[in-house]
């Protein structure tokens, strides 16, 4: 449990200096997007500061939310993946963007209120302690986080707490098709990767 804590701090601290501006990563965000197949058109409508490139994958492209419907992002970040599915699906029910940092929520809520969308909520929780009720969510989507979670599969247990019987999951993110070598396993760095 001691090694689980201090590994999320690892990654909190990783990520938190992302979200300020105190360390960079070594791609274009807006190339990375376009290589996962999101709109273009969509990203350029929002500040560069919400795309940090920090995504895997796309999972909007394999969402399926009708009008009406709620969603949670699990590790929301600055909030990129519920705006551009609000941007699509304008007609959706709540959106929930889950993050643990601070300054990850305050990009989000920033450019929320400047563009003036309504039904979204920024929270700040665990992917471990999702602060929502039971089967409360049609959608829930992941993109490039519960990797960075050492329990995963508590994470796997409340994403099924929290989704409506007829729910759907969409997740883009990282696998393992081999076991790591123990250095690597240990490795702060490769906690946040």
């Amino acid at each position: 449990m001691q090694n689980n804590m201090k590994i999320r701090l690892s990654v909190d601290n990783f990520y938190d200096n992302i979200s300020k501006n105190k360390q960079k990563i070594k791609i274009d965000p807006k190339l990375l997007s376009k290589s996962l197949g999101y709109d273009e058109n969509i990203i350029n409508e929002f500040p560069d500061e919400i795309n940090m490139g920090l995504s895997c994958g796309n999972p909007i492209n394999h969402l399926k939310i009708k009008e009406g419907q709620s969603l949670i992002d699990l590790g929301c970040g600055a909030g990129m993946d519920i705006f551009i599915t609000k941007m699509k699906n304008p007609k959706v029910g709540m959106l929930y963007g889950l993050d643990r940092l601070d300054s990850m929520l305050e990009k989000a809520k920033k450019v929320r209120d400047n563009k003036k969308f309504d039904n979204i909520e920024f929270i700040k929780g665990e992917l471990i302690n999702i602060p929502l009720v039971d089967g409360s969510v049609d959608r829930v989507i992941s993109n490039c986080v519960i990797n960075l979670e050492p329990d995963k599969q508590k994470v796997y247990d409340e994403i099924y707490r929290i989704l409506k019987e007829d729910g759907m999951f969409v997740i883009s993110d990282i696998i393992l098709k081999k076991d790591l070598p123990l250095e690597w396993k240990n490795s702060s760095r490769m906690h946040c990767t």
